[in-house]
């Protein structure tokens, strides 16, 4: 009995630390999910937000490459390759020890499945992102 007892506490104890542990984690998540969430809305129609609320999450290294014009730039290429976005949803959120990468999967108009990837530094500042078409395996006759 003191047995299971004990491995009862230490149960709960073990589930309390990894509780803990990852506290600090959603308040991250969230932050960066409002920054890829106002890119997003730049390529699923109207309205489209300003480039001021799209850039307020980047860095500043990220702000001197993507420039208003180099992102309306983005926004034209994004809709001619891929379309217009018809929905996304949440994938992945993976902590690395210099970087946050929040992943999500998107469908287009002209593109069934994107891959969209937002990379984060610490402070919560977008450094990268990247769309990527994801190819599905064609189904054997």
């Amino acid at each position: 009995m003191k047995k299971l007892l004990i491995m009862m506490m230490v149960s709960c104890l073990m589930m309390l630390c990894s509780v803990g542990f990852a506290a600090d984690d959603h308040k991250a998540l969230g932050k960066q999910q409002q920054v890829a969430e106002r890119i997003m809305d730049a390529f699923d129609g109207e309205p489209v937000p300003l480039y001021a609320q799209v850039s307020a999450g980047f860095s500043a290294n990220m702000k001197k490459a993507v420039t208003e014009e180099a992102f309306a730039e983005l926004q034209k290429q994004v809709k001619q390759k891929f379309g217009t976005m018809k929905e996304a949803k949440f994938f992945t959120f993976q902590r690395f020890d210099q970087a946050d990468r929040v992943t999500y999967i998107a469908s287009f108009t002209k593109e069934k499945i994107v891959s969209m990837i937002f990379a984060f530094d610490k402070q919560n500042k977008l450094v990268d992102f990247a769309f990527t078409p994801v190819q599905q395996p064609e189904a054997k006759k």
